[in-house]
């Protein structure tokens, strides 16, 4: 892995609530280092019902995304809620999803409802109208055919603050970092396998575009074939069909793991975080939003959204991406620095997708 094992010293947990490998959930142990991932691994997948213990957040959050690994074999399925706690008064429940490997189950979807007082879910996202400073996260599973169930085995929460966000301050930069590109397969979205073109086509396919390479570089680098998949068969594994389209950040991540491998979505600070996890030897996925003259070098003038892959630094520190809105031959990009960063925390807030084989994001998470 080249540098992966001088780099899962680093402090990546900086930016963790708490990571557990039980059946219950800890409270945030350290206020001081701004959490914004709460991950639970699970060594027994739970059955039924799963909830977790009360997430403390001392410095408050004002979003959420909730994404999950699991297998759901033969149209079993699992939903996903989130409550938060504004003060001493907790919220209703909120629905973040129903996810299945098998979209013909009709168990694949994001939930619409009317806004309540305390916020509202955007497709993957729950906004809320005041902080919130502590949550609660839960999972029912479904038994599909010949009651076979759901197998559970990573649950994420990522939390964000809103304009903070993109002002968040995420250290200094990592020269160790600079001069590193992580060799990932290139593929562009503009493919037209699909005879069903879910989500607009091609033309919409940048997240799970983006996946496929992620997973064909795992799969290449570990020699695990069944974790590379094509562009196509991606898109048609995440699409959402509440949302029409396949850009749903958990979904995306849920995808990759029904195939073998893991991940989930985070809010990260700055590239310093990104570069650690180059450094580990991870490429990750972010989330990125343009505006005329604010991308040099990039194969579109604006975009409302779009994901790509960042492989590595060049030796200036600019971010080298495979951005899957370039034709064949012109993926691989480099992007000034800050221009990147403001793209991507004034586009997403810092999110990313990580995606990577289950033992080594164990040892970093």
């Amino acid at each position: 892995m080249g540098n992966l094992g001088r780099a899962l010293g680093l402090a990546l947990a900086c930016t963790a609530m708490s990571v557990s490998s039980g059946a219950g959930a800890a409270a945030d142990p350290s206020p001081a280092s701004h959490p914004r991932l709460w991950l639970q691994r699970f060594t027994h997948p739970p059955q039924g019902r799963y909830t977790s213990g009360v997430v403390e957040v001392p410095s408050g959050f004002s979003s959420a995304v909730v994404s999950w690994n699991v297998t759901t074999p033969n149209g079993s399925w699992i939903e996903t809620h989130l409550r938060a706690r504004i003060g001493q008064r907790w919220t209703a429940w909120y629905d973040m999803g129903h996810w299945s490997a098998q979209l013909s189950s009709d168990n694949r979807r994001s939930r619409t409802a009317a806004p309540d007082a305390d916020g509202r879910v955007d497709t993957d996202t729950l906004f809320l109208r005041a902080p919130a400073n502590a949550f609660q996260v839960s999972v029912e599973s479904h038994a599909g055919a010949a009651a076979e169930v759901p197998q559970l085995t990573l649950l994420a929460v990522t939390t964000g603050s809103g304009k903070n966000d993109a002002s968040a301050r995420g250290g200094a930069p990592s020269h160790v970092a600079w001069g590193h590109d992580i060799a990932v397969p290139e593929r562009t979205q503009h493919v037209h396998d699909s005879p069903d073109a879910l989500g607009g086509g091609g033309e919409a396919w940048c997240s799970p575009t983006s996946v496929s390479m992620v997973m064909a570089y795992w799969s290449e680098r570990l020699h695990h074939p069944q974790w590379d998949t094509d562009v196509a068969t991606a898109a048609n594994g995440a699409f959402d069909p509440v949302y029409d389209g396949c850009g749903n950040w958990p979904f995306n991540v849920a995808y990759a793991s029904e195939h073998g491998l893991a991940g989930w979505v985070e809010r990260l600070r700055g590239l310093r975080d990104i570069e650690a996890y180059v450094e580990a030897g991870l490429p990750v996925i972010a989330s990125i939003k343009v505006k005329p003259g604010e991308l040099a070098g990039s194969p579109y003038k604006k975009t409302d959204g779009h994901l790509l892959v960042v492989r590595g630094f060049d030796k200036g520190g600019d971010v080298i991406v495979n951005d899957p809105a370039g034709r064949p031959g012109n993926i691989r990009r480099v992007y000034r620095r800050r221009q990147f960063e403001h793209v991507w925390k004034h586009g997403s807030g810092g999110i990313v997708y990580v995606i990577g084989p289950p033992d080594i994001l164990k040892r970093l998470r």
